[in-house]
């Protein structure tokens, strides 16, 4: 519903209705508590209104040949957007407040939130207050640059048409889902990154098979480089390293994103937070009594499912008046490019720490099982990682058509702690993709059941040799 009554304590004023923002507020009413849920802007957050839901949408456009992708993507996103503000609006349980919300020292046994909203200053009391008000990306400065011609993914989504080139600063997955997309557009596609690769945080793996991808479709990709200057009269752009990129029409910075942590009054309610954003443990809980935040404000994840999931614990710590145990759960990534891309399990640098006779890698193409022939496939792969012996998942990463579907299957794994030993024997349909999940399993089983003193002892002395490096 519209409004509040400003006299009431409520159980939990949200501020953000953002992926995680409506994961609170939906899953608190669920407990049957009213609520007050704040947002200045758009209900849905970056997800449905910039990021997730049209960025897909133009992939999809893309790929279906629509003759106004742009005007498509709108209409999609639009109508997605005012669906879920209709649901707020209607929610008998969920307190519509817009305008932009400022903490304040808290008050007694509640907290008050002030809220400048378009009918002027209002107060929201509530005994909780959950802060999630995302991320916003970061801008360079590129010296001689139009600012019409500069796009950052709040952007990108209203140009009325298809660029002729476009420049996509940075290698991550803002670039790598719009170089495909606009490739498939017919538009010039450069990519211009500072490291030495791609996907910088993702298995080397994926980085040379993305930059492979991309070259054979004739993507320009730089690496190691950065833009120096843009010169407007010949719509040039020129590198660091000498090169120069000609009749640029737009530039699209996509470096990664920060805490959108604005006028939020952090340091007057005694909330700590750092340039990562607001500090919060795994369940939500701040260093204030009663302050929650979730997803990209507390640098914790930088995802939707994420922001969701560390959501559904702070849900649990505000409504179960239960003892805080457990850990988070796994969150895999999934980047949505042509192939797809999708990972989960520990950091590519802490498996790369451990002790290399304490785990196993196994790593398959795609192109060489019986569905990637008759697909005619020619790029995509799976690699696992996994601790020797037991065949626990460390981490898994798939390149290639529905990686995202089948990355759920490991971290699953993850999350029940099912080693690849139990998977052996596991029936696959065939011809499928998930075959080569069994195929890995398989050679596990080869390596370890034929030699398992061996493997044992490999194993335990690898454990010792990663306690004493710690």
């Amino acid at each position: 519903m519209i409004g509040h009554d400003p006299t009431t304590t409520y159980k939990a004023a949200v501020i953000g209705a953002g992926s995680g923002g409506l994961t609170m507020a939906v899953g608190l009413t669920n407990f049957g508590h009213d609520i007050v849920l704040i947002e200045g802007d758009k209900v849905g957050g970056d997800c449905t209104n910039v990021g997730c839901i049209p960025s897909k949408a133009l992939l999809h456009a893309a790929r279906a040949g629509e003759d106004n992708p742009l005007g498509w993507v709108r209409a999609k996103r639009d109508d997605l957007a005012q669906r879920e503000d209709h649901e707020m609006q209607e929610h008998k349980k969920i307190h519509l407040v817009r305008g932009w919300a400022k903490l304040t020292p808290k008050s007694g046994d509640h907290h008050v939130v002030i809220v400048d909203g378009p009918d002027g200053q209002v107060e929201v009391r509530a005994e909780n207050v959950i802060v999630s008000g995302g991320s916003k990306p970061i801008v360079i400065p590129i010296e001689g640059l139009d600012p019409e011609r500069l796009l950052t993914n709040e952007n990108i989504f209203e140009m009325e048409s298809v660029p002729d080139t476009i420049v996509l600063v940075g290698g991550g997955v803002i670039s790598i889902e719009m170089a495909t997309a606009f490739g498939d557009l017919g538009t010039t596609v450069h990519i211009v990154e500072l490291a030495d690769r791609l996907m910088g945080n993702e298995d080397p793996l994926v980085s040379s098979t993305m930059q492979e991808v991309f070259e054979s479709r004739g993507i320009d990709v730089h690496l190691g480089t950065s833009i120096e200057k843009f010169d407007e009269s010949t719509q040039t752009a020129h590198l660091t390293n000498g090169e120069t990129i000609a009749s640029v029409d737009k530039i699209l910075i996509g470096i990664g994103r920060g805490p959108a942590l604005g006028d939020l009054g952090l340091d007057e309610a005694g909330v700590e937070s750092t340039k990562a954003g607001i500090v919060a443990d795994t369940w939500g809980r701040t260093s204030v009594d009663g302050v929650y935040a979730v997803g990209d404000i507390t640098g914790n994840t930088a995802t939707t499912h994420g922001a969701n999931s560390f959501a559904r614990r702070t849900i649990r710590a505000i409504a179960l008046p239960l003892p805080k145990v457990g850990d988070p759960r796994a969150i895999p990534n999934a980047v949505y490019s042509r192939p797809q891309i999708a990972s989960v399990g520990l950091p590519v640098a802490a498996v790369d720490a451990m002790a290399a006779g304490g785990r196993k890698r196994y790593v398959k193409q795609l192109t060489n099982i019986d569905r990637g022939y008759t697909d005619d496939l020619e790029h995509g792969f799976i690699a696992v990682d996994v601790e020797r012996f037991t065949g626990k998942i460390l981490r898994c990463v798939i390149v290639g058509p529905s990686a995202a579907e089948m990355i759920g299957m490991f971290t699953i794994m993850i999350d029940h702690k099912i080693g690849l030993r139990k998977l052996f024997g596991t029936v696959h349909p065939y011809p499928s993709y998930s075959q080569v999940v069994g195929f890995i399993a398989d050679e596990f089983a080869t390596d370890t059941f034929r030699s398992l003193p061996k493997e044992w002892f490999a194993l335990t002395k690898a454990k010792i040799t990663n306690r004493f490096k710690k």
